[in-house]
């Protein structure tokens, strides 16, 4: 067989297989091993090399980009989506990861490390225990829900109930994650749906000094841990590079490199807290996430307000600031000038010369349109945004703190109720302050249309001229009162400016050092001192949080196993992946794809099987098998992934004719050599492998391409419903998405089937 694989003598060769959809060209080539296919989506993300990320269509039309801007230094290491197709997550060279949202590009979270020193981004591993509960052949666990349970109580949405927080307007920033409705209802508004009380996912990410942080439900952090010290097997430095997980979570598989000895390494790790927390650990996390959520919220809330005020405060200053000077300079005092005139109805010539010179009618009218609606968007945000958001704060916390007081569920999780008693004590003293915000608001907006009704009649007064058969002008109605107290009050220096003020010393938590509480601080009508505005609550609160989920985040970490690791190579391992499974008794089965390299006398890629035994919720390799695939001699492996729990999917090049072809292979059928002692780590599984009879690869679809279009790396959608794959070529920029399942259809006329067997072939000329 030209360029292809080994035939088998029985089976005929599949010659039209993955039958072409569209063809494109990416305006910048992509870099290898960063392009993957949405679950659930037609929609394929990749990085280029220019460290910017793109999401395309099936059809190759873009939906968003994200711009690099981290830096020269900072490159883009690994790309992941949630299992459920709505969040991409990025790892950087930096140590960060950052997690976007599918509809708009923007990034809602950046997880960072607690511990320092966290490098460059080896693996991320994106997994969740319900999107792959439709396998055939799998069970699916029946749930029961009793009445008078914490779950029933915790299934009463009450948030349900509560109005919908609004989106930020504009004036909130560019970087604000919540100016989008699709971005604020899945992060806040999201309902949780019958039947979701279990559902979690996990993200696993590691980096290159052998470190893993652990984030469980979108951005609950359990912590950073270093492999080494989940088991005294391992050597310091070992780094995870490929990530599988069992269907419910608890169990996963780990390719580890070991850099001291240049080992590769499979072992399993069991999260211990999914099976011991069970419908807690869902309730812990997704409340906890849903508060961080909201507190985000408020703080872009509070820059919201900041830069409405500062809008509004500007153009008061730019104007009072110029009759507080000249005021000065005759030896007067702006609210003395306002107040001589309120009272004697004519303005000194300072005052007067300012108001028919730089206010005139049209810079009144301007100020007063841009004060009000200013005082009105202030007033809108209060309510639809600020408010709103403590009382969901006080749901969950309320929810929180019922969790903590129920023995059975609070004492395993290190939840204490005290420290969500005191979460609801500062939320109810933001609360406190939001209103006596809004009671400022209102009353300096009603003296302010009072001073600016005065402002606008004076105006008129000094700019008509009087003429004795003209009728006197209609009498505004001016409330001096109220027009006093603005001039006295509130012309300098708006009253709502201590609201906003940021890093006020004392800081809340000397107060509660003291012993003091933060609620009788903000509740006294008069306060002796500034107290910490709105800013510093939000960052008091979220310091709180931190300091209350650390407790059960250090629960967690300590129930973490490694099992003692098998040893697979001692050389080079050119391209390698995982992938888990269950076989019809439950029982979690981790396939590894592995192409050693330095291959000169024998071509072959090995298919390793490890059944994976768990005894006391401890798991570790039982039995492993071991099948070796052939290749010809003037073969080369590009490229490789699994497709589903049946298929592998290979790029292979005949090196002496130029030939690529993409073949599929069913791994699960093959036959594995079951010899290897996964407990006698003398000789590695590659090794043993050397003694394996290899078998034929028998294609089960295969397609071949021209010489001129030379195909380079493959990303497929294995997904049922979503079956699909794209082949780049060897330049980075020609790419073909195919169909994984069906074959060109035989009643296309010749001209057709020539065009899609040879598609590259046109893009390249």
């Amino acid at each position: 067989m030209e360029g292809g694989v080994s035939e088998p003598g029985s089976a005929p060769a599949p010659g039209r297989g993955f039958r072409p959809l569209h063809q494109g060209i990416f305006p910048v080539p992509v870099r290898e091993g960063l392009a993957a296919w949405s679950p659930l989506l037609d929609l394929i993300a990749i990085a280029t090399t220019g460290e910017n990320v793109y999401l395309y269509r099936m059809n190759g039309q873009r939906v968003w980009g994200v711009t690099h801007k981290l830096g020269n230094k900072v490159t883009v290491e690994e790309l992941r989506w949630r299992p459920d197709g709505k969040m991409l997550a990025l790892g950087y060279s930096d140590g960060s990861t950052r997690i976007y949202d599918v509809n708009n590009g923007k990034a809602i979270h950046c997880i960072t490390s607690e511990a320092s020193g966290f490098g460059k981004i080896t693996c991320l591993g994106w997994v969740d225990n319900h999107s792959r509960l439709n396998v055939p052949g799998r069970r699916i666990p029946e749930t029961k829900s009793a009445e008078c349970t914490p779950q029933a109580l915790f299934d009463l949405d009450i948030g349900v109930m509560l109005p919908r927080l609004s989106v930020l307007p504009s004036s909130a920033g560019p970087e604000s994650t919540f100016t989008s409705k699709t971005t604020l209802d899945a992060l806040i508004n999201a309902v949780t749906k019958g039947g979701e009380g279990s559902h979690l996912d996990v993200l696993l990410i590691a980096e290159e000094g052998g470190k893993i942080l652990l984030n469980v439900f979108e951005s609950f952090l359990i912590g950073t841990m270093d492999l080494s010290s989940l088991t005294h097997q391992l050597e310091p430095g070992s780094k995870l590079i490929r990530h599988a997980a069992s269907f419910d979570l608890s169990t996963h598989s780990l390719l580890l490199h070991e850099p001291k000895m240049n080992h590769l390494l499979f072992s399993t790790m069991d999260i211990l807290f999914i099976q011991q927390f069970g419908q807690y650990l869902f309730q812990l996390a997704s409340t906890s996430t849903r508060v961080q959520a909201l507190i985000r919220y408020m703080r872009e809330t509070v820059t919201t307000i900041e830069t409405e005020f500062k809008i509004m405060n500007d153009l008061t200053q730019k104007f009072v600031g110029i009759i507080a000077e000249d005021a000065e300079n005759v030896g007067s005092e702006v609210g003395l000038e306002f107040f001589e005139f309120l009272v004697t109805g004519g303005p000194s010539p300072t005052l007067k010369e300012w108001l028919m010179d730089t206010l005139t009618e049209r810079g009144q009218k301007r100020w007063e349109k841009s004060s009000v609606n200013g005082y009105e968007t202030l007033r809108r945000l209060v309510h639809e945004n600020l408010l709103p958001t403590c009382e969901r704060l006080s749901v969950l916390f309320c929810r929180l703190r019922g969790l903590a007081r129920w023995k059975e569920s609070g004492s395993p999780l290190g939840l204490e109720p005290d420290d969500f008693t005191r979460c609801l004590e500062v939320v109810s003293a933001i609360t406190l302050y939001v209103h006596e915000f809004l009671s400022k608001v209102n009353k300096e907006l009603d003296l302010y249309k009072a001073f600016m009704n005065w402002l606008r009649y004076a105006l008129d007064q000094l700019s008509t001229v009087i003429n004795i058969d003209d009728k006197p002008t209609e009498d505004p109605q001016v409330d001096t009162l109220k027009v006093a107290e603005f001039v006295g009050n509130y012309i300098k220096k708006s009253s709502l400016l201590p609201f906003l003020a940021r890093n006020i010393q004392p800081k809340l938590s000397t107060y509660k050092e003291r012993g003091e509480s933060i609620i009788e601080l903000y509740s006294k009508n008069e306060k002796s001192v500034a107290v910490p505005g709105f800013m510093d609550l939000a960052e008091y609160l979220e310091g709180l949080c931190k300091t209350v989920f650390s407790k059960p985040q250090q629960s967690m970490r300590e129930q973490l196993r490694l099992s003692r690791p098998v040893l697979i190579s001692e050389d080079e391992i050119v391209r390698k992946d995982i992938w888990m499974v269950e076989n019809g008794q439950n029982i979690p089965l981790a396939y590894m794809f592995l192409h050693p390299g330095n291959q000169e006398d024998e071509k072959f890629v090995l298919m390793i099987r490890c059944e994976i035994d768990t005894t006391g919720g401890l798991s570790s390799a039982s039995k492993i098998g071991c099948a070796k695939v052939a290749i010809q001699l003037e073969q080369e492996l590009v490229d490789m992934q699994f497709i589903d729990d049946n298929l592998v999917i290979m790029v292979i090049l005949n090196r002496s004719t130029g030939i690529g072809e993409l073949v599929s292979m069913d791994y699960a059928n093959l036959q594995y050599d079951e010899g290897y002692n996964p407990t006698n780590n003398s000789w590695s599984i590659c090794s043993y492998a050397g003694l394996v009879h290899a078998q034929e690869v028998i294609p089960t679809s295969r397609r071949t391409f021209d010489a001129k279009w030379v195909p380079a790396q493959v990303i497929v959608n294995g997904k049922e419903g979503r079956r699909v794959g794209c082949v780049v070529a060897k330049d980075s920029v020609r790419y073909s998405v195919f169909d994984l399942d069906h074959e060109d259809e035989d009643e296309e006329d010749e001209g057709d089937k020539k065009n899609a067997s040879s598609s590259m072939e046109v893009d390249s000329k």
